[in-house]
């Protein structure tokens, strides 16, 4: 009677640890998805940041410079088009982070990731010198009206590239978390 009594309440230690090694794991896979789902929102707030920034230098930092005679009408032309080159790309970073889902299955995120990844690597490792070098062709081809245009687009260029190397590293360390996330998730699978 006694080994009976023994191997029911074994029976039923074993159960119950085998629930609670179900619920941790749901635990565990519930707070990873929330990590992702803050992740993912925080870099959609970064690329509305980013947008916000890039259509306020293009509608009213340059077209003011502009209007005050600092820079000429091809020093302004090309700006603004860098600029809108600029929030263009930015859109399309916006298009791709607002896929961002995480009640969606692994490859799908994998895939927007690394479609989100794309449009990063070409509007900062490619868009930021393009623009940094039509910046500095249009100061060797037309000068600036006034010194203090020729200050404004150095200013600018040095701006736009810390923040494209500052972003950079924000956006590796954030695609790094999440794949190390989703990773962990695929372990469950």
């Amino acid at each position: 009677m006694e080994l009976q009594d023994l191997k029911q309440k074994w029976n039923i230690l074993d159960e119950r640890l085998a629930q609670n090694e179900i619920l941790s794991k749901r635990a565990l896979q519930e707070s990873i998805c929330g990590k992702n789902k803050t992740m993912y929102e925080n870099v959609q707030k970064g690329v509305r940041g980013n947008l916000i920034g890039a259509a306020l230098i293009a509608l009213l930092l340059i077209p003011s410079l502009h209007n005050k005679g600092i820079f000429h009408d091809v020093d302004f032309y090309i700006m603004e088009g860098v600029c809108v080159l600029a929030v263009i790309m930015i859109l399309c970073r916006m298009f791709v982070a607002s896929r961002f889902d995480v009640t969606s299955t692994l490859q799908h995120q994998l895939k927007n990731l690394v479609n989100y990844n794309r449009c990063v690597v070409f509007g900062n490792v490619i868009g930021t010198p393009l623009a940094i070098i039509a910046i500095c062709v249009t100061l060797y081809i037309e000068h600036p009206a006034t010194a203090w245009g020729a200050i404004f687009v150095v200013l600018g260029a040095v701006a736009g590239a810390f923040s494209a190397w500052y972003g950079w590293k924000k956006h590796k360390s954030t695609i790094q978390e999440i794949e190390k996330n989703l990773a962990e998730l695929k372990d469950f699978e």
